[in-house]
C-alpha cells in the first residue's frame, strides 16, 4: 500500500513507516512513546530553559508531528546595534525559551542595556512529517539548484546551507535557516534546545552534553536518540487532498506560471523515488529591505530556507514567525527576492487567486 494514499491520522495512529529505512516497528514504538513524553525535572527537565516538557507539545497539529500554533512560537534575541550593525550574538546564544521553570528568576526575562538585546525574532514550529523523506534526498541534488550570482536574471538567489561537521562539509535539510544537517542532529539539537535534555556525545556537536541540573548526564540514552529518529523516519510525508475541482489544476499551472514553482520545487529526487515536497530546501531572502533578525554563518538575517508545502493546509500559520495567518497573507508577506512573484500574484483576478489557493490547500 502507498503511504500518499493513506490520510495523515490514520498513518500516523498505524505507525506505518517509510520503506527502506531499516528501521522496525519496537524501535519506531519506543521513539513514538518518547516523543510523546512529559518529562520531569527528576529527568533532566530544564537547564533551567525549556519550550515545552515534550515533543508533542509543540508538534501537534493536525496530529503528533505536526506543527504548532502561534501560542507555541518562541523567540531569539541579540544584538544588531540598533540596525547599524554589526550583528552580534550575546553570551549564551540566541536561543531564549519560552518558559524557565516557574521557580527559577528571571522567568521571560533577556539582557537589556547597552550590551543587552535589541533585536528579536519570533519563531514557529515546523511539521515534521515526511521529514525521513528529506532527510534521503542527496546533498548534491540541493546544490544543484543553486542560483548564488542569478545566472538567469530572475532575481531568485539561492544557496545551500552549508554545515561543517569536524571538517566535512554537510548541506542543511532542516531548522528555519537549514541549520541542521541530518534528521539525528535535529533529535540531539531539540532535545536540549527546546526540553534542556542531555543526550550522549556522538562526535558531531549537536548534542547538548551537559547542563547545570543535578539529573546526571547524559540524561537520556543513545539507544533514546535512535529510537526517537526512527520515529521521525517513519512518519510519511502528508498525502495530497485528492480534490477532482478543476479549480486546482487550473491553480497548479498558476503556481507554475507566477514564479511560485522556481523555490517551491515540486518534487527532488531521493533514492526510493520522487519527494514531493514543494520546496528546493535552498535559503532565499523573502523578507523586506528593512526586516532585523536572527543572523547565522551562511544564513544572515531574512534568509531562511524554503519551507516545503506538502500538507501546507494543516500548518497554519505561516512564515518563520507566524506573521501570515492564511496563505494568501503568506503570499502577500514574500518581499526581496520573491517581490515579482507577490506583484505577479497580486496582478491575478479574484477567480485566479482561489484557484491558485484551492490547489495550495490541495497539497
Amino acid at each position: 500500500m502507498r503511504l500518499a494514499s493513506l490520510s495523515l491520522v490514520s498513518v500516523v495512529a498505524s505507525l506505518a513507516f517509510v520503506q527502506g529505512t531499516g528501521t522496525d516497528d519496537e524501535s519506531i514504538e519506543r521513539g513514538r512513546a518518547l516523543f510523546d513524553k512529559a518529562f520531569t525535572q527528576a529527568e533532566g527537565l530544564g537547564a533551567p530553559e525549556m519550550n515545552a516538557d515534550s515533543c508533542r507539545a509543540c508538534h501537534q497539529d493536525p496530529a503528533m508531528g505536526g506543527a504548532g500554533p502561534l501560542e507555541l512560537n518562541v523567540s531569539r534575541f541579540a544584538r544588531d546595534n540598533g540596525g547599524a550593525g554589526p550583528f552580534e550574538n550575546l553570551d549564551g546564544g540566541q536561543g531564549l525559551s519560552k518558559l524557565y521553570p516557574p521557580m527559577h528568576p528571571g522567568r521571560e526575562e533577556h539582557p537589556e542595556g547597552p550590551d543587552g538585546a535589541d533585536v528579536f525574532e519570533q519563531r514557529q514550529t515546523p511539521s515534521v512529517f515526511g521529514d525521513g523523506l528529506i532527510d534521503e534526498i542527496p546533498g548534491i541534488v540541493i546544490t544543484s539548484h543553486e542560483d548564488t550570482l542569478d545566472a538567469n536574471g530572475d532575481g531568485i538567489f539561492g544557496v545551500a546551507r552549508r554545515i561543517d561537521v569536524n571538517g566535512v562539509i554537510e548541506i542543511g535539510r532542516f531548522g528555519w535557516k537549514g541549520q541542521v544537517p541530518r534528521l539525528a542532529d535535529f533529535v540531539n539539537d531539540a532535545m536540549m534546545g527546546e526540553l534542556g535534555i542531555t543526550t550522549p556525545d556522538n562526535g558531531r556537536g549537536f548534542a547538548g552534553l551537559s547542563d547545570g541540573d543535578p539529573v546526571a548526564d547524559p540524561e537520556i540514552s543513545q539507544q533514546d536518540v535512535d529510537d526517537m529518529t526512527a520515529f521521525l523516519k517513519s512518519l510519511p510525508a502528508p498525502a495530497r487532498g485528492g480534490s477532482t475541482d478543476p479549480r486546482v489544476v487550473e491553480g497548479l499551472g498558476l503556481f507554475h506560471e507566477i514564479g511560485c514553482a522556481i523555490c517551491h520545487i515540486p518534487s527532488l529526487p531521493g533514492p526510493n523515488g520522487p519527494v514531493p515536497l514543494y520546496s528546493n530546501l535552498l535559503l532565499h531572502d523573502v523578507m523586506p529591505t528593512d526586516f532585523r533578525g536572527m543572523s547565522e554563518p551562511g544564513a544572515p538575517s531574512g534568509m531562511f530556507q524554503t519551507p516545503p508545502l506538502w500538507g501546507i493546509k494543516d500548518t497554519a500559520p505561516y512564515m518563520h514567525d507566524g506573521r501570515a495567518e492564511d496563505l494568501q497573507d503568506a503570499i502577500l508577506a514574500h518581499y526581496s527576492e520573491a517581490e515579482q512573484v507577490r506583484q505577479n500574484y497580486e496582478a491575478l483576478t479574484d477567480r485566479q487567486k482561489a484557484a491558485l489557493i484551492l490547489f495550495l490547500e490541495d497539497l
